[in-house]
């Protein structure tokens, strides 16, 4: 779970240095939060911000909650709030990724809009 905070935090704090040592050289990133768009490995993985920055302006992640989700999976629960770069439109939604490690680096995620759908993904639904 250490791995999976690092490399969040990282992404936060726009650390690429750090996020790119986190994650396997072909990791496989499936946004919700712009259209189910898929990121493969180091090079498109570091066109994610950029690409979140062209949808949206001022946009945080808050109230990161981690859960793990067997011994290679990491569940990270978030509410993010940001406003439509063309709209200008706020928005505010709680959203979670399935993060899987192997071998100390982070080598998939899969965004989820819903929280339910993610925990139930995680096997983790009550």
């Amino acid at each position: 779970m250490k791995i999976v905070r690092r490399f969040v935090d990282a992404f936060e704090r726009r650390d690429d240095e750090t996020v790119l040592a986190l994650a396997d050289p072909e990791i496989e990133f499936r946004s919700d939060l712009l259209e189910q768009q898929t990121f493969r490995g180091h090079a498109a993985l570091h066109e994610y911000r950029p690409s979140l920055d062209d949808a949206w302006s001022d946009w945080r992640f808050e109230k990161n909650r981690f859960v793990e989700a067997g011994e290679r999976d990491v569940l990270q629960l978030y509410h993010v709030a940001f406003q439509g770069r063309g709209s200008g439109v706020p928005i505010e939604l709680d959203g979670a990724i399935l993060w899987t490690i192997k071998d100390s680096k982070v080598v998939s995620g899969v965004g989820f809009l819903d929280q339910a759908r993610a925990l139930e993904a995680a096997g983790l639904a009550e």
